[in-house]
């Protein structure tokens, strides 16, 4: 027994560091992902400040009228019953947006598309557009969140997927002016809202 009891302690002393190693590591893991998180999002405002810049010396300073985005949105999505459009243009405090939006249902599925261009509104871009260009990335039992671009230069975004109630969403920032939101109910996956946004011209968008 005596010999025996150094040899607990030992172990219980080693089970410990080990588990204050792992808890070290998952600390410093955090601290780096919110070191990496934080210099995308530095890096967004940058981007989106630049683009802004470049608008300014053209005199690009206001957002499209609505009419305009809604010739963006797809005009039909296989198997699914397209809504009129809706969408409009609006000027508040010194600041001007416009917003354009379509709604398709198949069944009891609906899918939910908007464009919003802030380019009269810079400074509500620039908070969304930073979160959106963090990288973020995420799964728990509730939901699935991950980054993505759709491969398109100038966008940043993030899809969600919300496992229990199956729904779907992507939210993209283009452009450093452009917002895109696809929602979609019912779904497996994020399969939907992915190709349905890139119906949407995004590599035009990005480059206005």
């Amino acid at each position: 027994m005596n010999k025996l009891l150094p040899a607990l302690v030992g172990a219980t002393l080693l089970l410990a560091s080990c588990e204050q190693a792992q808890q070290a590591k998952k600390s410093y893991d955090s601290l780096a992902k919110l070191k990496d998180a934080g210099e995308k999002m530095t890096t967004a405002l940058d981007e989106a400040q630049s683009r802004r810049a470049e608008r300014e010396k053209r005199g690009d300073t206001l957002a499209l009228p609505y009419k305009e985005l809604q010739a963006f949105l797809p005009a039909e999505v296989s198997g699914y019953t397209a809504a009129n459009p809706t969408g409009q243009s609006m000027k508040m405090s010194g600041m001007a947006f416009s917003n354009a939006g379509r709604e398709f249902t198949k069944d009891s599925i609906t899918l939910k598309l908007e464009l919003i261009d802030y380019n009269g509104a810079n400074k509500l871009y620039q908070g969304a557009g930073a979160i959106l260009g963090m990288g973020l990335e995420s799964e728990d039992d509730e939901q699935i969140t991950k980054s993505t671009t759709l491969g398109i230069d100038g966008a940043s975004g993030l899809e969600t997927y919300r496992k229990k109630d199956r729904q779907a969403e992507l939210m993209l920032g283009v452009g450093g002016r452009f917002l895109v939101k696809v929602t979609a109910d019912k779904q497996p996956d994020l399969e939907l809202v992915e190709s349905v946004a890139k119906q949407i011209d995004l590599n035009k968008l990005a480059k206005l």
